[in-house]
């Protein structure tokens, strides 16, 4: 039997408005088509339906004219994130902040996304962030400028398009958006690891201290 195409509209994770619409093969699962179209973030990754599911390994034939997600690889277990339901700690003082759906298991999330005022450096008045964090109770999170196409002022503090540098505090940062094929904008954070380990091994608190750690980098 001929190997039919099937329509299929794939997204990435973490900025779902970037859609593109591709014909695979039928009898190909949706990881071999993501490949096979060429789509697929660098290192390991997932396909998702859109409540968050991992369809990886099913048949192209079973989703026609659907939506897939394409994101980083999910991890069994993961327990070592932000705890979902301590979350409402940090939205107190950051009520935009999320998790970043593809990155969060039933627990925990090793991701987030938030907003916070850029005294007129974006064309939007907000700095957007994504702070990737799957280690954070001891390990050094890493901070993403999302909206890097609107800014208008500069920031003292040095951002890195797609190239972050070889030092000991970059360890761990991405050149592309995590799960994503997308040029990464990390934002240099200096060694900031030794004072979060001052703060101790409570994930709310460091990443916390991060966020206004970025804040004040942003903002400076």
């Amino acid at each position: 039997m001929q190997n039919q195409m099937i329509p299929l509209t794939v997204a990435n994770t973490l900025d779902q408005t970037q859609k593109q619409r591709v014909e695979v093969p039928q009898n190909a699962t949706l990881k071999q088509a993501v490949q096979y179209m060429k789509l697929a973030p660098k290192g390991q990754f997932d396909i998702y339906d859109a409540m968050g599911s991992v369809i990886s390994n099913n048949n192209a034939a079973a989703h026609r004219d659907s939506t897939i997600y394409v994101g980083v690889a999910k991890v069994a277990g993961g327990a070592s994130g932000i705890p979902r339901e301590r979350l409402a700690e940090l939205k107190v003082e950051y009520p935009s902040l999320r998790p970043v759906r593809i990155h969060t298991n039933a627990t925990h999330t090793s991701m987030i996304s938030l907003q916070f005022p850029s005294k007129g450096k974006t064309s939007n008045g907000f700095w957007q962030i994504a702070i990737h964090c799957p280690n954070a109770s001891s390990g050094l999170p890493h901070a993403y400028v999302l909206n890097h196409d609107q800014i208008t002022r500069r920031p003292s503090v040095s951002i890195f398009n797609g190239n972050t540098p070889s030092v000991s505090y970059g360890v761990g940062s991405s050149n592309t958006l995590p799960g994503t094929n997308k040029p990464s904008h990390w934002i240099c954070h200096g060694q900031i690891l030794p004072h979060l380990n001052q703060i101790g091994n409570d994930p709310i608190r460091r990443i916390g201290a991060y966020i206004n750690h970025i804040q004040n980098l942003l903002n400076a």
